[in-house]
Parts: structure tokens; sequence; C-alpha cells
């Protein structure tokens, strides 16, 4: 009974690691804190590097080993689920654009927007590592020729608005067609070159201009709720110290 039980952990060990191993990585020690690269080449100048690192922070509590949010499909584009993926997306959404409604005068809800803010871009930013977006726009041959300017996906148009115009093939993800997967410059299809550079590249520069465009998006959506209010709210979350120092281990203990 107690190998059985051993050999449980260990597959559930395993399975874990796997899910991780397809999405862009968060840590050093194993392929490169590509996150954290990602979201400070897109934010870094546009907030404070006190709440920069609170947005990096909850990026990274989503790939530690062991914990719900790394073994959560829907936070990762893990699986075939794309409604699933973004619908969590909007709710991280809009749990960061209620808890700012006072980030100008609560340090404290000012870190849970910016923390929310920061598991939303963990996803977003997945998307480009994990499914074929990058390999279905690579068919049309003016994009094969100048492939730092495809655009940024719609997200309206997920998944059944994507169809590789040569191929036919639909939009899938990392776990189910294994070449995929292009979250370090190391794998198959990371290393595979066009036009001078390589999908790995590509997906982050695309994850890169895709966090910028959140930001602004949700700077957007603050002025359309919070009217008067909202260059106080923005600049505060831009530039004010959030109201709590915690590690990345235990950031999920903000209350939400």
């Amino acid at each position: 009974m107690r190998s059985v039980g051993f050999s449980i952990s260990i597959l559930i060990l395993f399975v874990g690691l796997a899910v991780n191993s397809y999405a862009f990585s968060s840590f050093a020690d194993k392929d490169g804190a590509v996150h954290e690269q990602i979201t400070r080449d897109a934010l870094a100048g546009t907030i404070s590097d006190a709440n920069l690192a609170v947005v990096i922070k909850a990026i990274i509590s989503q790939d530690i080993a062991g914990s719900e949010d790394a073994s959560e499909s829907r936070r990762h584009f893990s699986d075939d689920h794309f409604s699933a993926c973004l619908a969590y997306i909007d709710r991280e959404k809009k749990k960061a654009l209620n808890y700012a409604c006072d980030a100008d005068t609560d340090p404290d809800n000012r870190a849970r927007a910016l923390k929310h803010f920061g598991l939303m871009l963990h996803t977003a930013q997945d998307f480009y590592s994990k499914t074929n977006y990058v390999e279905l726009q690579l068919e049309d041959a003016r994009k094969i020729a100048d492939p730092f300017n495809i655009e940024l996906v719609d997200w309206a148009k997920i998944p059944d608005g994507y169809v590789g115009p040569v191929s036919r093939t639909r939009l899938a993800v990392a776990n189910q067609v294994m070449d995929l997967n292009k979250d370090n410059a190391h794998t198959p299809q990371g290393k595979k070159a066009v036009a001078g550079t390589t999908y790995f590249v590509i997906a982050k520069d695309l994850a890169v201009r895709e966090t910028q465009r959140q930001w602004n998006l949700f700077e957007t959506l603050l002025k359309a709720r919070f009217q008067t209010r909202a260059a106080a709210i923005i600049t505060a979350l831009r530039q004010a110290s959030p109201g709590k120092e915690v590690s990345a281990d235990s950031f999920l203990d903000l209350n939400d």
C-alpha cells in the first residue's frame, strides 16, 4: 500500500513538472527567468521598480512547484479549453480593476491590484509560447520576411478565428502537439530558425508587446471606470510604493 502511495506521489510530481515545462520559465535555475525578462522589457520605465517587483512576484507565483497555480491548466494555456483560459484572464483583470478603486489611498489594495494584473499577465504571456499561433502566422510569406511585425492575437477570435492559410491547421496547444513548445531557446521548436531569428525569440517578442498592450488597456479601463479619479489611481499604480512586501512563495497570502 505504501509503495502504491509513493508511486502516485511520484506521478503527481511528474505531471506537475510536465505542466510547467510547456510555458515560459519563471526561474533562472531552470530555463531562465523568461517571464521576468518579458515583464521588465515591457514595463520598466512605465511603473516603478517596487511596483514592477509586485507584478513579477505575482507572475512567478504561478510557477511555484507543487502549487495549485502551477498545475491549473487554465492559468498556462495547458489544454485546449481556450474558453477557460480566456475567462481566467478576464477574471483577474476585473479583480485588478476592482482593487484599483482606491489604489491612490490604500497601499494594500494597490498591491492587490498589481498582484491580479500580474496573475493575468502570466497567462497572456504563456499563450505565445504554448500555442501554434506563431506557426500559423508564419504560413504567410510576408510575415516570414518580417516576423517581428506579426500582429498580436485578437483575443475575441480565439480559437475558431485562427486557421493556417496554407495548412488549414487550427489553433492548438503545446501539450497536444509537443513540437509547438517555444518556452525557451533550446526546445526543437524554440530554436527553429526563420529570417535570422528563432521561434522562441518571436514568441518572446510577442509576449513583450502583449504585456505593453495589457498595461495600456488597463489604464484605459481605469480611465473609463473612475474618470476624474483615474489620474491619481494610475499615478499610484505606476509610482506609489505597494503596501505589502512579501516573498514569491507567500505572495498569494494577500487576501483576495
